[in-house]
């Protein structure tokens, strides 16, 4: 009878270590997934806005697609920046800190 409720216990124990396994593993993937899209936002936000300013400025001032060219350009290298920041940490902080305070 007690090696009966061993191998149930034994049995209840590994389900749970099964499952927290399935867990983390789902969490993990989710973690990768929220920097892919996280990647995308910001690339996509950066051309969006400059091209958008681009195209407004050379409409108002009735040039060729120069501005369009120039702040799509800019956009895009402020979206290159914006993920160097999230992906290396640094700008997130508010306010003045050191490189040594880290």
């Amino acid at each position: 009878m007690s090696k009966l409720n061993e191998e149930k216990n034994l049995s209840k124990r590994i389900d749970i270590a099964l499952a927290k396994k399935d867990n983390i593993k789902s969490s993990k993937n989710q973690d990768s997934l929220n920097i892919y899209y996280r990647v995308g936002t910001e690339l996509l936000a950066g051309l969006i806005i400059g091209a958008g300013l681009g195209w407004t400025l050379d409409q108002w001032i009735n040039t060729t697609p120069l501005f369009l060219i120039i702040l799509f350009i800019l956009g895009g290298l402020a979206g290159i920046y914006n993920l160097w920041r999230v992906l290396t940490g640094k700008g997130l902080k508010m306010g003045f800190f050191n490189e040594k305070d880290k």
